[in-house]
């Protein structure tokens, strides 16, 4: 737990020199979720919520950002720090949403059926980790 408090303390910090807007508390993440989106997945401080989902082929995913802090949705084995924290069905291309700040959003359309297990790569070591499993689409 060393370094914890530390970060926690740095975090709101930043927060009340930056002001609510610069601290993600607005933001596309605190709306309605995207009309195209058919689960919604909120990223909390170190956390996928829910962790487990299952959808269909062609089915989008919201990610949205209500934490104070920086995360990404990373689905690609070569940028993992442990490899098992990483799976894509065969021949689907790995993806990562790159940086997505407090109060954003990321979405992404699944393309096949299969299991897919992502990451944040700011915090993998954290347990930050979550699996789509992707049905046949109806």
């Amino acid at each position: 737990m060393t370094g914890r408090p530390a970060l926690a303390v740095s975090v709101l910090v930043a927060c009340l020199l930056a002001g609510p807007a610069g601290c993600g508390l607005f933001g596309p993440a605190h709306g309605a979720p995207d009309p195209q989106a058919d689960v919604i997945i909120d990223m909390g401080f170190h956390r996928f919520k829910p962790t487990d989902v299952t959808i269909h082929a062609g089915q989008i995913v919201e990610w949205r950002n209500i934490s104070l802090v920086t995360h990404t949705i990373t689905d690609d084995p070569a940028l993992a720090d442990f490899h098992a924290d990483a799976l894509l069905p065969p021949g689907v291309m790995p993806f990562d949403s790159g940086d997505v700040p407090a109060g954003e959003v990321f979405l992404f359309k699944f393309p096949a059926p299969g299991t897919y297990r992502y990451f944040c790569k700011h915090h993998e070591r954290h347990g930050m980790l979550g699996t789509i499993t992707v049905l046949p689409a109806p």
